[in-house]
């Protein structure tokens, strides 16, 4: 049996603090109001076999006890000074009627459909007497102040880690030292090395309860446990071991919390879940309904009068599949690294890609936060539109950064396969913007049949010439042969060739602005579309 020492504990664990760790999944029948101060020495599930006696100051378990027999079960309880007794809640017993001197002397706690061995040791870890207090405290699915709860249990930085490798809650204690391990994998969110491939994480996996890794270099240990519940893996937590010789004492601490950092994994999961789907449709409404857009900001608790910006984010790359795992992961880099620096943020997937809100009038504040999230992968790009101070500033910022972030998806790749630009401002390519929305124009135009660029597409399919391309480099680089043939990698004499057929052959008067104008538009159009 798990007990407390025989002397009395002034932060013995009581009724009140085993309702609020086990977070709904119990519930109370008594009517006394004094019934959750009682504290509590043990947790058990009930035998026959021992003498009743044993139970004294403890919680019961009913498990396997039969409905017929909770009644003199509840009275032999309270004769010997049980705490409390809990039975399944599956199908409610009211006892208050065949037991009434029961009902004022032993709590009846109602236990809800699950796991009796999980609801155990959940029970059982306020036992630990520096837990007391600590961990209960912190409101369930708050991440970061579980980690910062261990961290003064443990006296060292604690990061959460959820199945994936994400870091979902670190500790903030500025005292406690950190190496650049825990510098970078703070700094990403996500584990240097992936999970199926670190060999500490694995060994962990195997391990029934915590291990200590001893540092190799001169960096510091850590100390680490598996966090399940009912056999699955929802995470792990590991804390930096400065002192080797305290090990087993973290070590401990984490085997009786880990049944407490289950029910806030299992907590954050769902609220995250929750807060995803109410934001995805609060952000669109917002961003895509005019009619609703006011209530859609009222929800989200935004004020438009003291500005905001949007940030657009995409993920470069052609695997539709890695695309849709790029953005979930987005999703939750933006929302942690946002929520940490700008409380008010907002974040959700729309369409292909991550929009977040930033509260504040301060532009910067935006162009920070975006670069923060894709210096973390190549892959990332951020488009960020003008600040706005009212709801239809709010949907036009979101169009000026999800148009942003396009034409930079749009724009070549450099040799190195790397764009050579992945975060810019709506104000930054207002003017590309501007030309892209009139080559829209263009494409449905009747003035575009038969035109010179027509003239020249058709020579290129019948001849095998390339001179569209040829055109479109040589208006870009503002009829200069000599940038041109470097672009191409060809002599000048070659391009000097090719703009005398366009000249001679085709008919197509190069001197005139208007054509040039018209042409390049056109080109640019055609070239846009064929990427």
């Amino acid at each position: 049996m798990t007990t407390l020492p025989e002397t009395g504990d002034p932060g013995a664990p009581t009724l009140r603090e085993a309702l609020l760790v086990a977070d709904g999944s119990l519930s109370t029948r008594t009517a006394d109001s004094d019934a959750d101060t009682t504290a509590f020495r043990g947790v058990d599930f009930f035998d026959p076999a021992l003498d009743a006696t044993e139970y004294r100051d403890r919680i019961v378990l009913a498990a396997g006890v039969a409905e017929a027999d909770l009644p003199a079960l509840a009275v032999q309880l309270a004769a010997v000074g049980a705490a409390a007794l809990i039975v399944r809640r599956a199908q409610p017993v009211d006892i208050s009627s065949e037991a009434p001197e029961w009902t004022s002397a032993l709590p009846l706690l109602h236990h809800l459909e699950g796991d009796w061995a999980q609801l155990a040791n959940v029970l059982r870890s306020l036992l630990s007497p520096h837990s007391v207090g600590h961990v209960t405290g912190v409101r369930l699915g708050d991440l970061f102040g579980l980690a910062n709860a261990l961290a003064t249990l443990s006296e060292g930085a604690v990061s959460v880690v959820d199945s994936t490798g994400q870091v979902v809650g670190y500790s903030t204690h500025s005292e406690q030292p950190i190496d650049d391990i825990r510098r970078r994998t703070t700094l990403l969110l996500q584990e240097e090395i992936p999970i199926s491939s670190d060999l500490d994480y694995q060994s962990l996996l195997r391990a029934p309860d915590a291990r200590h890794f001893p540092s190799e270099t001169d960096q510091f240990g850590r100390v680490g446990i598996a966090v399940r519940a009912s056999g699955e893996l929802l995470g792990s937590i590991w804390v930096i071991q400065i002192d080797p010789a305290l090990a087993p004492r973290t070590m401990t601490l984490l085997e009786e919390m880990e049944p407490i950092a289950a029910q806030h994994l299992l907590r954050a999961r769902e609220d995250a879940a929750d807060r995803d789907q109410r934001n995805s449709g609060l952000l669109r409404t917002l961003l895509e309904d005019e009619r609703h857009a006011r209530s859609a900001a009222s929800q989200l608790l935004i004020r438009p009068e003291a500005g905001c910006t949007i940030v657009c984010f995409r993920v470069d790359t052609f695997d539709q599949v890695e695309a849709m795992r790029g953005l979930h992961r987005l999703l939750h880099l933006a929302i942690s690294v946002s929520s940490a620096a700008f409380p008010g943020s907002h974040s959700a997937v729309i369409g292909t890609q991550v929009v977040t809100l930033i509260p504040g009038s301060i532009a910067a504040r935006a162009h920070t936060f975006a670069q923060a999230v894709i210096r973390t992968d190549t892959a990332l790009i951020a488009g960020i539109g003008t600040r706005a101070y009212d709801v239809n500033g709010i949907a036009r910022s979101h169009r000026e950064a999800g148009a942003t972030a396009g034409v930079l998806m749009s724009t070549p790749v450099a040799d190195d396969r790397h764009r050579q630009t992945r975060i810019a401002t709506f104000d930054e390519m207002r003017d590309r913007l501007a030309i892209l929305q009139v080559t829209d124009l263009i494409e449905g135009l009747d003035a575009a049949v038969g035109d010179s660029a027509s003239i020249l597409a058709e020579h290129d399919a019948a001849q095998g010439t390339d001179l569209s391309r040829t055109m479109r480099i040589y208006l870009d680089h503002l009829g200069s042969v000599r940038e041109t043939a470097a672009a191409l990698h060809v002599h000048q004499n070659t391009v000097r060739y090719r703009l005398d057929v366009v000249r001679n052959d085709l008919g197509i008067d190069l001197d005139s602005p208007d054509t040039r104008l018209w042409l390049w538009l056109r080109l640019s159009v055609a070239s846009r579309s064929s990427r």
